[in-house]
């Protein structure tokens, strides 16, 4: 097979009990660039397909890891408290709903998120975003990631907020069904509060025209976090728990068990600038005496 002109990087084919394996040595970001090229079916098609398994890795990787803590008991110290009788996973009404989010988590998998890329790619490309570029360096990439984080933290403030006002709330309700945070909560939405949700994770990267891969990355962050914010735990070890991250999970298990506050995403920043968080502020207080008294 001929070589295509336009890569740079050394191909090399090995020929192995009659089959043909192109291997791509690791020399360069420019490997990613040869790659595209030689993509038969364009560079929408492989957008799909890179979106799809990005979605599939990241989500039920995630999804699956704290299934396996839950089965196997690992970090029961660090369950976030489940004290009302609606709050029980095993009532036959969760675990019903439990079924139905996993069949819609599938086909957003399968189905919805790969629609999605295909209908908007061509307009992200138009607004700068390259796929067919070499992959920025590092020290650019872990820039642009920072940004999006706070572009998309402030950006799902506001529309989540938004959506809790009484005119847009009946988009949002199927989503508060879940009255505890459970890992397959984190895509159990109303088409229009999907696509809400999905824009504050894609928007910020469109903006400041960033590479399709460092978007991809930064989709593997905000799926660990959103899962993990509906994952029960509080783990004092996870990155997305601590510092400018404080409390993640425990913050939006608040705000599911009591339908108020507590709307940013990655952080707590405006949460705390608009004083929505005054409500979870009390509750932490009423939690950390209880258990004073206990002891």
């Amino acid at each position: 097979r001929r070589v295509p002109d336009h890569c740079r990087c050394r191909v090399i084919f090995e020929r192995f009990e009659g089959h043909r394996f192109d291997i791509f040595p690791f020399g360069g970001m420019c490997i990613w660039a040869d790659y595209v090229h030689s993509f038969q079916y364009g560079e929408r098609w492989l957008a799909v397909w890179v979106v799809f398994w990005v979605h599939l890795v990241g989500t039920w990787t995630s999804c699956g890891v704290f299934k396996l803590a839950e089965y196997m008991g690992f970090w029961q110290k660090y369950r976030l408290p489940r004290d009302r009788p609606d709050m029980d996973p095993n009532l036959p009404q969760n675990r019903k709903r439990d079924r139905w989010a996993i069949f819609e988590q599938v086909l957003g998998t399968v189905l919805f998120v790969p629609m999605f890329i295909y209908v908007v790619f061509p307009y992200m490309q138009l607004a700068g975003v390259e796929i067919a570029t070499e992959i920025p360096g590092i020290r650019k990439l872990s820039l642009d990631i920072v940004i999006m984080i706070l572009g998309c933290d402030t950006l799902f403030y506001w529309i989540h907020r938004g959506f809790h006002h009484p005119l847009l709330y009946r988009f949002h309700k199927k989503h508060h069904e879940y009255k505890a945070t459970n890992v397959w909560a984190s895509e159990y939405f109303d088409p229009l509060d999907l696509v809400a949700n999905i824009l504050p994770g894609v928007l910020p990267g469109v903006l400041i025209k960033t590479h399709f891969i460092t978007l991809m990355a930064f989709t593997l962050i905000r799926s660990w976090q959103s899962i993990q914010a509906h994952s029960g735990y509080d783990l004092p070890f996870d990155p997305f728990q601590r510092g400018p991250f404080w409390k993640a999970a425990s913050r939006h298990d608040f705000h599911h068990s009591h339908n108020m506050g507590c709307y940013g995403d990655f952080t707590n920043f405006w949460d705390y600038v608009c004083g929505t968080d005054v409500h979870y502020k009390k509750y932490l207080e009423q939690c950390r005496l209880a258990r004073k008294k206990d002891d």
